[in-house]
């Protein structure tokens, strides 16, 4: 199922057209509202705080390392060496491709 994300128009809309229901109406909406938001797992709204944009589910059992996804390795020379090393193999051409 899909969430939707209410912007502040679109929920200064759903508030005005509330206002205009009758009281018993009014009662009954928000009855069926609050059941609704009780049935599913709830994920705060994000209205300020510190509340992250992304939600992040707990890491699978068989998942690789964190290493080996971002393709790092393991090198016993410093960072200044090896942009030293990259510098003095690149190799400079005179042709021109069109």
């Amino acid at each position: 199922m899909t969430t939707l994300r209410l912007t502040d128009s679109l929920l200064e809309g759903y508030v005005a057209l509330f206002r205009q229901l009758e009281s018993k109406d009014q009662t009954i909406l928000l009855d069926t509202l609050t059941e609704s938001a009780e049935k599913r797992p709830s994920i705060p709204a994000k209205r300020g705080g510190n509340i992250p944009d992304v939600y992040f589910l707990p890491k699978p059992v068989d998942a690789p390392p964190f290493e080996e996804l971002c393709g790092s390795w393991q090198d016993d020379r410093s960072a200044k060496e090896i942009v030293e090393d990259l510098r003095k193999s690149r190799t400079r051409t005179r042709e021109v491709h069109l």
